[in-house]
């Protein structure tokens, strides 16, 4: 789909279709194209392998029963256990 940039004031519905169908948008200005709007769905498929490689680089450093959310959950935790031993 492409559509004009005085457009998108007017018929800002029809590119919300046009993404929510998986279709790329491109926006022109005075004929020229000014850049291309994608689908949010390809981007998250990206970004997560993105994550599954970075957290994939300390596999050894990881017991292999805990998921990455323990490990964030453990790292957060405080030093001190008890109030006691202040």
């Amino acid at each position: 789909m492409q559509i004009t940039a005085s457009q998108l004031q007017s018929q800002h519905k029809a590119l919300i279709d046009a993404l929510k169908r998986g279709e790329p948008v491109e926006i022109t200005y005075h004929g020229e194209v000014l850049g291309i709007v994608q689908p949010a769905k390809k981007l998250k498929q990206n970004i997560s392998k993105a994550g599954d490689n970075f957290f994939g680089m300390h596999k050894d450093l990881m017991a292999d029963s805990n998921t990455i959310e323990d490990e964030i959950r453990q790292m957060r935790t405080g030093r001190r256990k008890r109030f006691d031993d202040i």
